[in-house]
């Protein structure tokens, strides 16, 4: 009687062709596939969690550094100081910040900076830049930054986007708070220097019996901080004679900025003493005389404060102004 062969493997030879079969598996994984060398990358472990650098703002290094009143364009600018750190376990390279800056609770500007700021892990550097401003249509923010030149800390926040590199990956952030913080101006409000311009000063007459004095006023705004200029009760002298008398302003100076302003007086000559019309029937004639220009000027701080300008000197032209064909000078630039 023939004994049929059984089908159906046993416990212990299933066991050997599974080992087998696993085998076999793991040396096909092992083996290199085409296309990829032999030697490359089989696997990445993360070391830990990767973490965007870190800004802390620097209290020294950061101020307003300018801000101009509303009739010459409100422009406002921040310097910001700031130590940024790596806090990760290896070094990265800091390449773009988007940011948006607010100044009590209000946002004013955004931009961008490209630092290629290089952090080894662990470590921190310095970044500093400067935040430029339009604030003519946020006229709530004034007297907030005025406040800042009287010593009231202005607040600020800057948040942004940040894209840093290591030596295989780059790494873009959200958008994210990157530091707060408070700032005020760097210096104090400064007096501006004033001096009258020959050449272009001048009288004239428009009928005879009312002549015209046009004296250009030179005023410099030495300062980071913008305001307006006026005076009341100017006083135009001529030979030690009152001539005439106007208000002047307000004028608008930018913060560092020169301005010209032509101060316009009509002389009254049915008012004049017979000295007084005297002199000035001279000028007008041709002759040299020396004019001066007299009154209280002061600058005020968006209405904050206003102060007397410390004048150096009077402020005293020669006219008629001197002709530069004539002796090969320009005129008179107005020092006394």
């Amino acid at each position: 009687m023939s004994r049929r062969r059984s089908t159906r493997a046993s416990p212990r030879s299933a066991w050997t062709t599974g080992l087998l079969a696993l085998a076999a598996a793991w040396l096909v994984a092992c083996a290199p596939a085409s296309g990829v060398r032999e030697g490359e990358i089989t696997s990445a472990t993360p070391l830990g969690d990767i973490f965007a650098p870190r800004f802390e703002v620097v209290a020294d290094a950061t101020h307003i550094e300018r801000f101009d009143p509303p009739g010459a364009g409100a422009g406002f600018a921040l310097a910001v100081g700031s130590t940024v750190r790596n806090p990760n376990a290896f070094g990265v390279v800091l390449q773009r910040v988007d940011y948006t800056l607010s100044i009590a609770g209000e946002t004013i500007a955004t931009g961008w900076l490209e630092p290629e700021l290089e952090l080894n892990a662990g470590e921190s550097g310095a970044l500093a830049w400067t935040i430029a401003a339009d604030l003519t249509e946020q006229r709530t923010l004034w007297s907030a930054v005025v406040g800042a030149y009287a010593g009231t800390p202005l607040a600020f926040e800057i948040e942004g986007r940040l894209v840093f590199v290591s030596q295989s990956y780059v790494f873009t952030t959200g958008t994210r708070a990157l530091m707060s913080g408070t700032a005020l101006a760097r210096e104090a409000v400064r007096s501006p220097r004033l001096r009258l311009d020959g050449v272009t000063s001048r009288i004239a007459l428009v009928r005879s019996d009312a002549p015209v004095a046009v004296i250009t006023l030179v005023a410099v705004n030495p300062g980071d901080v913008g305001y307006f200029l006026s005076a009341r009760d100017v006083v135009l002298e001529l030979g030690g004679f009152v001539l005439a008398t106007v208000d002047l302003g307000p004028v608008p100076m930018p913060a560092g900025e020169t301005i010209r302003t032509e101060i316009t007086f009509l002389i009254d000559r049915a008012r004049l003493a017979a000295a007084a019309e005297a002199e000035l029937a001279a000028v007008l004639a041709g002759r040299s005389g020396a004019v001066r220009v007299k009154g209280s000027f002061v600058y005020d701080v968006l209405g904050v404060d206003s102060f007397a300008v410390d004048q150096q000197g009077e402020l005293v032209v020669t006219l008629p102004g001197r002709v530069a064909e004539a002796d090969g000078d320009d005129g008179d630039d107005g020092a006394p």
